[in-house]
């Protein structure tokens, strides 16, 4: 029967004569397409996405410009009798110089995709990236198999593997509980990394509230708003709202006429005629349009139409204090003539 320690042997050698990653790097390319295609959570986009933008095309580079391993690297031999050069790349260099030249190659990327007239949308970005990943792993491994066997690069499996193995064989359970400590801490520092990276600011959500109108080829502007009105005379403006909060977001709208006065400096509502208002629901990135038609009651100079947006419900009487956005225009509203003053003006 096949003693522990033999199987371990075994599994340590065919470790070592894996070069995985080549297949590890692919994996990684075809799952950041297929999440970028599927609606999945941002800490996983950016788990699997990170290394296609910030590692794998450095990497990708260095393994086919210099297929052969650090003569420093345990189990990779020196390259004595080559004539090239070679420069003495251990692992912490070439993992340092794999993230600096895949920072340099995103703007030469990007302005390629200009250039082209592409554009640097998620997509192309991503296929440049992969296209680059793809070739430099091609013929790096294809360099690398013409080496002989001591020459080539690979990651040391076979230590890593057998260092975790024998902390685990120690008799003391600490060193073990504190190698798990360890291994739990790096994933949770990477994904907490990532997630910062991906998520939403705070600083940068917010929404935007517009009043518009319709010129005459029925485009909409923010200019040209109505000044003088009759009473009960129909008007209409339309009112936009952009949400770029991150997240659907339920509004509600609220417009009042008001009769302001300033004393002091401070400006008071004595008189107010609700005009309506109107709760949506509006999802993260999508503008709200609403077509807001009203007809004044009240009558006098200054008159205040002003429309509150607050996220969630509005309170029993708005303000602008209170309000998440306001936006207003000043009406002058006159009385309708009478048919005694409209005769006596055509007998005149």
């Amino acid at each position: 029967m096949e003693s522990t320690s033999h199987r371990k042997g075994r599994l340590n050698q065919a470790l070592d004569e894996l070069s995985l990653d080549v297949p590890t790097a692919l994996l990684v390319v075809v799952s950041s397409s297929l999440v970028a295609v599927l609606d999945v959570v941002p800490t996983v986009q950016a788990l699997v996405g990170l290394p296609v933008l910030l590692f794998l095309p450095g990497y990708a580079l260095l393994l086919a410009l210099f297929p052969a391993g650090s003569s420093g690297n345990p189990g990779e031999g020196p390259s004595f009798g080559r004539f090239e050069w070679q420069p003495d790349l251990g692992l912490t260099e070439r993992f340092a110089l794999a993230f600096g030249m895949s920072v340099a190659l995103l703007p030469v990327v990007g302005l390629a995709l200009l250039w082209a007239g592409v554009g640097l949308n998620a997509a192309p970005v991503l296929l440049a990236l992969s296209a680059i990943i793809v070739g430099g792993l091609a013929v790096g491994e294809v360099r690398r198999r013409r080496l002989p066997e001591g020459e080539r690069f690979h990651v040391p499996i076979r230590r890593w593997y057998a260092d975790v193995v024998r902390s685990f064989d120690q008799s003391s359970r600490v060193d073990s509980l504190l190698n798990v400590a360890l291994a739990f801490a790096v994933l949770l520092a990477v994904a907490s990394l990532s997630y910062a990276l991906v998520a939403p600011g705070t600083g940068e959500s917010y929404s935007s509230l517009s009043l518009l109108t319709r010129d005459a080829d029925g485009e909409f502007v923010a200019a040209d708003y109505p000044e003088e009105l009759t009473v009960g005379e129909q008007t209409e403006l339309f009112v936009s709202v952009e949400n770029a909060e991150g997240e659907a977001t339920s509004y509600t709208l609220v417009a009042e006429l008001q009769r302001v006065e300033r004393v002091n400096g401070e400006t008071t509502v004595v008189e107010r005629q609700v005009l309506g208002s109107r709760t949506e629901t509006v999802g993260d990135g999508e503008t709200w349009q609403a077509r807001h038609i009203f007809a004044p009651e009240l009558t006098g100079e200054d008159l205040r139409l002003t429309y509150f947006l607050y996220e969630g419900d509005a309170p029993a009487e708005p303000s602008t204090d209170t309000a998440y956005r306001s936006a207003y225009v000043w009406l002058t509203v006159t009385e309708e003539p009478t048919e005694d003053t409209a005769a006596s003006d055509d007998a005149a």
